[in-house]
């Protein structure tokens, strides 16, 4: 089974995807196929609907090496044991992007990037800036509100081992279900407009890290 067929699936796997680039890393730690919600997981009920279709496409665009973990039993990136946080570390990147989904009502904004502590604040806080100027101008995404300040986030991924540890620069995004899903119907892939966002997400890397 392919990777694209494994993020269409209710199975549980984990997608690893070693690409040229081990600098910067993309992993989805919540992903479920659109249309459904939950995750066979206590720790982690809520899944990221169709996270893992933008993720996989954003390390595609930056070269890079990807991990998804599809309708996981345990919350992955909250374990340094797990194997996706295993995987994470054995690459050791310099960057590492992880892509999430909130189901837009808990969110202080619509985007919400968070490096994991008021230390790192600077990071997170420079690449919402950063987004914000790339999506201007653009006409189905210039709407969006994007927070990168700690203080003023909902989804602080503060337990989040892979985003907290330190060893590397971390992005934890939460991106609303406009940018995920159309209209939740089973089966459905991330809107044009998911796939636009991500390319900005690629640029404003780029930019911020030379990499």
């Amino acid at each position: 089974m392919n990777a694209e067929s494994m993020l269409q699936s209710k199975d549980t796997y984990l997608i690893t995807e070693e690409r040229p680039s081990k600098n910067i890393v993309v992993g989805v730690p919540h992903h479920a196929p659109a249309g459904t919600s939950s995750l066979p997981c206590p720790e982690h009920i809520d899944s990221d609907e169709n996270a893992g279709f933008l993720g996989r496409y954003l390390a595609e665009t930056l070269d890079c090496c990807s991990i998804i973990a599809c309708n996981s039993t345990i919350d992955v990136n909250k374990s340094s044991r797990s194997a996706y946080a295993v995987q994470i570390e054995q690459w050791s990147p310099k960057v590492l992007i992880e892509i999430h989904g909130h189901g837009g009502t808990r969110a202080n904004f619509n985007v919400e990037i968070s490096s994991g502590s008021f230390i790192n604040d600077p990071f997170s806080q420079r690449m919402a800036t950063k987004l914000v100027d790339l999506i201007s101008n653009i006409k189905d995404l210039k709407h969006l509100t994007i927070g990168g300040e700690y203080a003023k986030l909902h989804y602080k991924a503060s337990k989040a081992v892979t985003i907290s540890d330190g060893t590397w620069v971390a992005y934890h995004m939460e991106l609303p279900p406009e940018l995920r899903k159309a209209s939740g119907s089973p089966g459905e892939k991330p809107p044009k407009a998911g796939y636009v966002f991500c390319d900005a997400v690629r640029t404003a890397v780029r930019e911020l890290h030379h990499l």
